[in-house]
Order: C-alpha cells, then sequence, then structure tokens
C-alpha cells in the first residue's frame, strides 16, 4: 500500500484530501506544520508527499527543499496562488506537479496518479547506455554521467534527458515530451518545461549543454555532437 503525507495546516483540506485517498486504497498521515512534516518524512517510508506552501514555521518551499537533500520521494505542492514565478520556484525547489487551490478532488487524485506512475516507471528498454560525447545516460540504470561523473539528475529530470536521448536529432515539441514524461493532462504546462531542462543544462556544464538545443514557441532537440 502505498504511503501518503499531507501536509496542511487547513483541517478542512487535511480532511478532505486524506479522505479521498483512503477512500482508494491509500495509506495517510498527516501533518499541520513543517517542522511535524519533516519529523513524521524522518520517521516513515513514505511513497509521496502532498505539501501546502503557507505553513506556521517553516515553509513549504523549505520543507521541500530539505526533503530534497535526502530523497527523491514525489511531492505535489498546494498553493492558493497562481501566479507563474512561484510555480516556477517550487519546481526548483524540488517539487514534481503544482495544484492551485481550490480545486477538485478529482483533479488532485489525477494529479497523484500521474506523479505516481512516473515514480514507478522503470524506464525504456530500448537501449541500454547512450554516449554523446562525454556523456553516458544508463537507460537501465536511470543515471546519467558526464565525463564518469554522476550528473545526480532527479527522477523527472533523467525522464526528459532518456527520452531527448532516445529520439537524437528530432525535434520534441513541448506537448510530446509533456505528454511522455508526465502525461496527456499536462500538455499545456510548458513552464515546467524551461524549468526543468534548464537544471538538465546546467548539469551537463558547459561543454556539454551545446547537446541540447531550444527550438522557440517549438520544443528540444538533443544532437548527437555539437
Amino acid at each position: 500500500m502505498d504511503r501518503v503525507l499531507v501536509v496542511d495546516d487547513n483541517d478542512a483540506i487535511q480532511k478532505l484530501v486524506s479522505v479521498n485517498l483512503k477512500a482508494r486504497g491509500y495509506a495517510v498521515d498527516v501533518a499541520g506544520s513543517g517542522e511535524e512534516a519533516l519529523d513524521l518524512f524522518k520517521a516513515g517510508n513514505y511513497d509521496l508527499l502532498i505539501l501546502d506552501l503557507v505553513l506556521p514555521g517553516l515553509g513549504g518551499l523549505d520543507v521541500c527543499g530539505h526533503i530534497r537533500l535526502q530523497s527523491e520521494v514525489p511531492i505535489i505542492v498546494l498553493s492558493a496562488r497562481e501566479d507563474e514565478e512561484l510555480k516556477v520556484r517550487a519546481l526548483d525547489a524540488g517539487a514534481d506537479d503544482y495544484v492551485t487551490k481550490p480545486f477538485s478532488h478529482e483533479e488532485l487524485l489525477a494529479r497523484v496518479r500521474a506523479v505516481m506512475r512516473r515514480s514507478k516507471s522503470s524506464g525504456s528498454d530500448k537501449l541500454p547506455e547512450i554516449r554523446l560525447r562525454d556523456l553516458t545516460i544508463d537507460i537501465q540504470g536511470r543515471r546519467a554521467f558526464v565525463s564518469g561523473n554522476d550528473m545526480h539528475l532527479t527522477r523527472t529530470e533523467f525522464a526528459l534527458l532518456a527520452e531527448l536521448a532516445q529520439n537524437q536529432e528530432a525535434v520534441l515539441t513541448h506537448e510530446n515530451l509533456l505528454a511522455r514524461v508526465w502525461g496527456p493532462e499536462y500538455r499545456d504546462s510548458s513552464h515546467y518545461l524551461h524549468v526543468y531542462l534548464g537544471r538538465i543544462r546546467k548539469k551537463l556544464g558547459p561543454d556539454l549543454e551545446t547537446l541540447l538545443e531550444t527550438v522557440p514557441g517549438v520544443g528540444y532537440i538533443l544532437h548527437s555532437a555539437a
């Protein structure tokens, strides 16, 4: 049974989310503050976090950052704010998805299924290993290396890089990448790509970042040489 930690200081939100998750077979714990969330996370073995950004004491972005230092557990952020800058900050802090309040329980459950699906995906078996100059992508092991050094990619970063690497020299559109990595319900969430591919470029380093080309308004290409 998958275990979910719901972090929100609003009792009504806690109940709405936990009741609906339990009805679908998830085991759920709840926390009302950032500090309580970190304590529970250290003591438990969770498969997913649903995390409000506005919390008493330690805020949601800080909680996300702390957890990312020790785990790649999927994190869905909840927020009453819709501005793009905050979404980018949440994703950059390590969140896997961003849900705006108010939300329907059907929407949240769809997002839960999507991030859990990505988390449990074993990846494609098309190629065991891909080499592009000094970049090595181990599809089976879900790791990538630059000149033998581990890039320390997150699960989502690896999924994007592997998708591009298995379609070298082809333009993968925003919609195509979003659908393949996140799911068809994310086709309009192009800001996710901007954040994650920016992080991948940084991890590739100055000698290899030119392998990844942005096609403005269309998508991305990973070149075999550049």
